[in-house]
């Protein structure tokens, strides 16, 4: 089989793809399947014979899915491939706001002994999930161990293991009065897109987190500047527009943290993507179900 990819992706797919006597190619443009993010996908038009898309990312929103359904082309995403990473990351950063790791490392440089500064703790502390899928399951698994209570949203309110309780996304509101912290890791749809705006922030508790490692237009980012400090802590990995402008409000506000969408990122996230091309690749030659199948 030919198969196509971005040439980022050659030092871990090329050898084990070719070994098991496939065809890798980053120009041609006749292959079967096409591997990589969403964003180097240049359209339907480019690739005749595509008959199977695997991304590398969970997210897929950039691709144009009617053309994709009316060509009859099958879609895989990397859903659970960066999950563990991304949860990790979520309960590093929040503890690092909870035991004002900013603050010390403050101290630190400017030589200051200071031990009179606040610091919490996660026990019994409400953690709000906006999606439960892969990334809000690791991440609920992991927050448990500290004693939190988990409220997952998600579309119907079905329950899902790692939960205390589950709503439909759509009682969001209802409920935001209780939570602590609040983790969004939802894909972007209509549904979700700007599902965040000043009235959910200052629904929140006074000095709650809120942690968005989804989508950036969950958040919509003007619309919530004059009510950060509503937060003790806004941990974004994610934008509306990446990279971040060099002259948006977000760089200089002290309780924001901001990284550049590397929460999933690890020593591992290579090997996982492997493993999954890899099972996709067997199951598009058996003829069987594919991992992580999308339904359009």
């Amino acid at each position: 089989m030919k198969i196509m990819m971005h040439e980022r992706f050659l030092s871990f797919l090329k050898e084990p793809l070719e070994s098991m006597g496939h065809t890798v190619s980053t120009e041609d443009k006749d292959g079967i399947l096409w591997i990589g993010y969403p964003s180097q996908f240049e359209g339907v038009d480019f690739y005749p014979n595509l008959k199977y898309i695997q991304t590398l990312s969970a997210g897929y929103d950039e691709l144009n899915l009617e053309d994709l359904k009316q060509r009859n082309i099958t879609l895989s995403n990397a859903k659970g491939a960066y999950s563990e990473s991304i949860a990790e990351y979520v309960i590093g950063h929040v503890l690092s706001v909870y035991k004002n790791a900013w603050t010390y490392m403050t101290h630190q440089k400017n030589k200051t002994w200071e031990k009179n500064t606040m610091v919490k703790e996660l026990r019994n502390k409400k953690v709000f999930y906006l999606g439960t899928g892969s990334i809000g399951s690791e991440t609920a698994k992991r927050f448990k161990v500290f004693g939190t209570t988990n409220i997952g949203f998600n579309s119907n309110g079905r329950k899902i293991d790692h939960f205390d309780v589950t709503y439909p996304l759509s009682t969001l509101n209802t409920h935001l009065k209780d939570a602590d912290i609040v983790v969004a890791s939802l894909p972007s749809n209509e549904t979700t897109t700007h599902l965040i705006t000043s009235t959910e922030v200052n629904l929140m508790k006074p000095g709650s987190v809120l942690v968005n490692v989804g989508r950036g237009s969950l958040i919509d980012e003007a619309s919530v500047k004059d009510h950060i400090d509503h937060l003790q802590a806004l941990i974004l990995d994610v934008f509306e527009v990446e990279p971040l402008n060099e002259k948006s409000y977000l760089w200089h506000r002290d309780n924001v943290i901001i990284t550049p969408h590397i929460s999933g990122q690890s020593e591992f996230s290579d090997e996982n993507l492997k493993t999954l091309v890899l099972k996709n690749v067997n199951h598009i030659m058996s003829e069987t179900p594919l991992e992580n199948l999308i339904k359009l």
